[in-house]
């Protein structure tokens, strides 16, 4: 048998995975494909459970769902875990699963570039990561400490004060509740209300954990029991059934948000915990009748810049930016890839599964999804990968015509709309599960390929397969099997 065939005896590609969100720990399956780099931005993994330490941070999904759906952690503390103990699982998930690398592209302090390469880059920033002050002038003159939710100063008293906090998100309402035990006084300046939910995840509890329990089944916050930790631990079949009873409640309220009866889906929606109460009003704090409302200390709950574009900047072979081609609008397929821009690969970027449930199952089918298109580019011979632009163009009709009658079209500024009230809904158009199951496996028919070489079957190389080479016997038998399941030879 010829080493070689048309110069081909296999096909080696070089990968780029900049990091920032949990799904930095999941590098590791990127290891399956040859030569991956990875670019962190925080000294530990983590991302938002590294950055965010603000008073209260926790998940507003319960925690045995926001874990790695093949990766569970049966002794949470609480129902919706608190932000240091989420840090802590991600940090040991990359420790459990080999994940940790460090490798460096810019001195942050001399600013010194230094360049890399690779055929693929996948961009794994996440779009929630870079934070903005309030858009209010004069904000930064204020004589007491001003602090931003992201960039929480530990140092500040808080006892006896009068906090001001601009913002009525997610992370307000967890900031308020905590603030409003120990502060004089907490005052919220909104721009607009904010809709509060019943706890996620109560079905679950009920009727799993609380069976002869007197315990009210609208408390948010749940705390294990050891009893309970230890059952989770020791029967992973129970475990298993309770995080499954968790997913369906929650895929289950895709059908709420698409009612135009009411209108807590156009927005992302909270789940308070003691938010209602910490308000002096029904109707909250306003300014507009020009009232100077004074305070020791300022926060600034008001999220991060949601641009749906790179941090950095991205540009393809003619020389175009995607910020540049993006200039009439987002143009993503499947929240993963983008016309001509082959090669490129974002996580859950616009057009996936943002508004509602938990983010770590999608996460994981992008990441998949990614690995698919690498794989088939490494072991077919293919230089260049990118998506049509009419395959995106179908998608997005699709879009349009699935949102005319939902919640998503009334008159609310929300960033799945790309920051605007009226605007393409730049949100996958069902529940979760639909979602996972669409992107599950690539249609590579919806991509345009270049060959690395001019006969697009080169890749075959010399005839043999892996498992030759490396003297794995068993290997070059996977097709003999007990039971009709799915096979591969490496």
């Amino acid at each position: 048998m010829p080493s070689t065939v048309n110069g081909v005896n296999g096909l080696a590609c070089e990968f780029e995975y900049p990091l920032a969100n949990p799904e930095g720990p999941y590098k590791n399956a990127y290891t399956r494909l040859m030569g991956t780099d990875f670019v962190r931005e925080n000294p530990h993994f983590g991302g938002t459970w590294y950055e965010n330490t603000y008073p209260g941070v926790a998940c507003d999904i319960p925690a045995h769902n926001y874990n790695f759906t093949w990766d569970p952690k049966p002794d949470w503390t609480q129902l919706f875990a608190q932000g240091k103990e989420i840090q802590q699982y991600f940090e040991g998930f990359a420790d459990r699963h080999e994940g940790i690398w460090n490798i460096t592209l810019e001195n942050q302090e001399t600013k010194e570039i230094s360049q890399d390469w690779a055929h693929v880059f996948v961009n794994g920033t996440d779009i929630l990561n870079n934070w903005k002050w309030s858009e209010i002038e004069g904000l930064h003159d204020s004589k007491g400490p001003l602090m931003h939710s992201v960039a929480w100063g530990h140092s500040v008293g808080l006892t006896n004060k009068t906090v001001g906090i601009i913002g009525t998100g997610s992370t307000s309402v967890q900031i308020v509740h905590q603030l409003q035990k120990i502060c004089k006084e907490v005052q919220v300046y909104m721009r607009s209300p904010t809709w509060i939910s019943p706890p996620f995840g109560a079905g679950a509890l009920t009727n799993d954990l609380q069976k002869g329990q007197d315990v009210n089944p609208g408390q948010r916050q749940y705390t294990f029991s050891e009893a309970e930790k230890k059952r989770f631990a020791d029967d992973p079949e129970y475990h298993l059934n309770f995080r499954k009873r968790i997913e369906a409640e929650i895929n289950g309220l895709f059908g709420i948000f698409i009612i135009p009866k009411w209108s807590p889906g156009c927005r992302r929606i909270s789940p308070g915990d003691g938010y209602l109460e910490a308000l002096v009003t029904p109707d909250g704090i306003y300014t507009a009748d020009g009232t100077e409302h004074k305070m020791d200390i300022l926060v600034c709950a008001t999220g991060f810049k949601v641009a749906f574009q790179p941090v950095f900047k991205v540009v393809n072979s003619q020389g175009k930016s995607i910020k540049e081609d993006w200039v009439n609008g987002l143009n993503l397929y499947f929240g993963v890839s983008a016309p001509r821009f082959p090669n490129y690969y974002t996580i859950i970027g616009p057009g996936a599964t943002w508004s509602d449930g938990t983010l770590l199952p999608s996460i994981e089918a992008t990441i998949e999804y990614s690995i698919k298109c690498m794989k088939k580019m490494q072991t077919e011979g293919i230089k260049a990968m990118a998506v049509k632009q009419e395959a995106l163009d179908e998608i997005y009709a699709h879009f349009d015509e699935f949102y005319k009658t939902t919640v998503w079209q009334e008159g609310c500024r929300s960033w799945v709309k790309d920051g605007k009230i009226k605007n393409r809904i730049y949100l996958w158009p069902g529940a979760t599960i639909h979602f996972l199951k669409t992107i599950k496996n690539p249609r590579f028919e919806d991509y345009d390929m270049t060959y690395r070489y001019k006969n697009r079957f080169a890749f075959l190389g010399n005839g043999d397969v892996k498992a030759t080479a490396s003297g794995d016997v068993l290997g070059l038998s996977t097709y003999v099997r007990n039971s009709d399941h799915e096979w591969d030879v490496e």
